[in-house]
């Protein structure tokens, strides 16, 4: 072959290989990768840099790095001292804030390098940029968490020490234990004195100490900002757990560093279970009836392989069970069938694979789709699975339905906010009852003022008078009734033996002038029993309230009558019945009529209070009333007092 040849293959070659090395540096969309000539000025341009920095190549390309700089940094030509540094070096690498086409800010690991020709000639610098905004983010949030708890150390430690399931620790620079939380005690078995000011190495065993392994955590989390491990770690007693460790540097406002976080799980139930699938997995290469024998015999979890590719390859009886599909309908699908239909579209299933690969093992909790389409909160654990030669054979994924967890979990949530309503309610109630008593007390002064003032005139308007005295008398029953609602919030009566036959004629006492005027009839038939062991006061109200009641909501065609008896149900209670033959009340409204304010009969004066009284108290001691009733016949309220002893006449 002749020299020329020779030169134009050798050119040949050398534009093929330029030709792929700019194809390559296209193809990279996670870094910004781009020429800067001696004064700083862009001449290449790729994919990344466009994806991460905003700019099209036409845009960009001529005009000088400095344009990706804050005004503070340009103001400060720190640029140039960028280029000096590379030069000086050899290489220039740094973390900071770079500006974006649109304005935005991103926070950038920025690396600088000179580029020589043959004769060592600087003819300009590479700059590769890496979007770290994400990584800084957390850091940031990190950091600002600790800041707030530093202002608020009680709140910190009542925080900390709330968590059981994680090991929160501080450690100082020198990695000796300054704080201990309530989970650290119930992971590793000491007790903050025992602990605090001792070296963290005590966690670790022999071998990881002789290596200097700790004193490496810690080295590695100042320079990375961050450490995370899985391993064997150590608790008082000697004995072992496995633990995933995460252990970040803390620094103060000024840069120092002050300490470390080092928050530490328990993972040894998720441990003994990779080990355990992976000794099957094993297993099966010598007894594949063995290993299904016994994956079959998990109920509880489904346990199932895929392939690389997340095909299913086998299929216990827990899958059947919580998923639905025999073994014969699922394997050789891929596993995104157990997926919603947005999961697979965002490719979801493949970012679990994915995620599993990168850091060991995926962990999620989200909603699944069983065969039948019906949807269950699960529980994921998907661990890439090796052979001895380190070739990937396949993923465990483990799989738990947690619905019934979850839906408990939603049921104590509303239970706790109907709780923070009805305190809410109850202090409002609280708060009504005692702040309008002066109001009122105000207004009868000055209606006995208008009174004098009106003189020989007084009689004049003296319907008009009654009527607002009247209204006033109303509201100031009202306020009493709250009044007692808001004392049985408050104050607890002691029980004590009360004469059922007395408490009714103490109740008649007080309802002398309505009695009369309604012509009233109560009869008395003690058949159960005569004495009831109950809070004096409680009992009397509940009485009151139903015999006023029966009187109140009389028919206007015949005059009231209503009977008290007491008897002992089947199963040992004591029920006082309170029986009228009064207007009686639709079956519709029979579920409302202990709601504060709500009153049946409207053309009846009342409040609406005292059934939610009686059902209140009740409720407090334990106890239940019911009620019957037929519209134009008359009503019966029976109230049960569970476990209650009485005597008996």
């Amino acid at each position: 072959m002749s020299s020329e040849s020779e030169v134009v293959s050798a050119n040949f070659t050398k534009e093929i290989a330029e030709k792929y090395y700019k194809l390559l540096v296209d193809s990279i969309t996670d870094y910004a990768i781009f020429l800067l000539d001696v004064n700083g000025y862009i001449i290449s341009w790729n994919t990344g840099a466009e994806a991460i920095k905003q700019y099209k190549a036409e845009e960009i390309i001529g005009k000088h790095f400095s344009v990706f700089y804050t005004p503070v940094d340009k103001a400060r030509d720190y640029p140039s001292m960028e280029l000096k540094e590379a030069r000086a070096a050899g290489k220039y690498e740094e973390e900071g804030w770079r500006v974006k086409k649109d304005g935005t800010v991103f926070w950038a690991n920025v690396i600088i390098t000179p580029v020589y020709d043959k004769e060592n000639k600087l003819i300009g610098y590479s700059k590769i940029t890496r979007n770290l905004s994400e990584r800084k983010k957390a850091e940031d949030d990190l950091y600002k968490a600790y800041e707030e708890l530093k202002e608020s150390e009680e709140r910190f430690r009542l925080l900390i020490d709330g968590v059981n399931d994680y090991a929160i620790i501080m450690l100082d620079p020198a990695g000796n234990v300054s704080s201990w939380n309530e989970g650290a005690r119930r992971l590793k078995g000491y007790e903050a004195h025992e602990i605090l000011g001792k070296y963290f190495a005590k966690f670790y065993s022999r071998e990881a100490i002789q290596q200097g392994f700790p004193d490496y955590e810690l080295k590695q989390a100042t320079k990375n900002g961050r450490f995370e491990d899985e391993g064997w770690r150590y608790k008082k007693d000697g004995s072992a757990f496995w633990a995933n460790t995460v252990l970040a540097p803390i620094y103060n406002a000024k840069k120092e560093l002050v300490g470390f976080s080092k928050i530490t799980r328990d993972l040894t139930e998720r441990k003994k279970l990779e080990q355990q699938l992976f000794r099957i997995n094993e297993d099966l290469k010598e007894s594949e009836e063995k290993s299904r024998l016994l994956i079959d015999s998990v109920k509880d979890y489904s346990i199932l392989m895929l392939n690389p590719d997340g095909i299913i390859m086998s299929w216990n009886s827990g899958a059947e069970r919580i998923k639905g599909y025999k073994a014969s309908e699922i394997i050789g699908k891929h596993f995104s069938i157990f997926y919603n239909r947005e999961a697979i579209a965002s490719g979801f299933p493949q970012f679990e694979l994915k995620t599993a690969l990168a850091n060991g093992q995926f962990e999620d909790e989200g909603w699944r789709i069983r065969k039948d389409g019906s949807a269950f909160w699960a529980n994921v654990v998907i661990s890439p699975i090796y052979n001895l030669d380190k070739r990937l054979l396949g993923f465990a994924k483990i799989t738990r339905d947690m619905t019934e967890h979850r839906r408990n979990e939603e049921l104590m949530r509303r239970n706790s906010e109907l709780m923070r309503i009805n305190n809410e309610l109850d202090s409002f109630v609280y708060t009504a009852s005692h702040d309008l008593k002066s109001p009122i007390v105000n207004l009868e002064g000055l209606i006995s003022a208008l009174e004098e003032d009106l003189g020989p005139d007084a009689a004049k308007h003296q319907m008009l008078l009654s009527r607002m005295g009247g209204a006033i008398n109303t509201l100031k029953n009202v306020i009493n009734d709250l009044s007692d609602v808001t004392k049985l919030q408050h104050v607890k009566e002691a029980p004590e033996n009360v004469n059922i036959q007395g408490m009714v004629e103490e109740v008649k006492e007080s309802l002398s002038d309505v009695i009369a005027a309604s012509k009233a009839e109560i009869e008395v038939n003690l058949v159960g029993f005569d004495n009831l062991r109950y809070p004096r006061k409680n009992l009397r109200s509940i009485i009151f309230n139903l015999v006023s009641n029966a009187i109140k909501y009389a028919d206007p065609q015949r005059a009231p009558k209503v009977v008290v008896t007491t008897s002992v149900s089947e199963t040992g209670d004591c029920v006082l019945s309170v029986k009228d033959n009064g207007l009686g009340i639709a079956e519709n409204q029979l579920d409302k009529i202990f709601a504060m304010f709500k009153r049946v009969h409207d053309h009846v004066e009342g409040s609406g209070i005292g059934l939610y009284l009686v059902k209140k108290i009740l409720d407090n001691s334990g106890d239940k009333i019911t009620v019957k009733s037929e519209l134009g016949k008359g009503t019966e309220f029976n109230v049960y007092f569970l476990k209650q002893e009485s005597t008996a006449s």
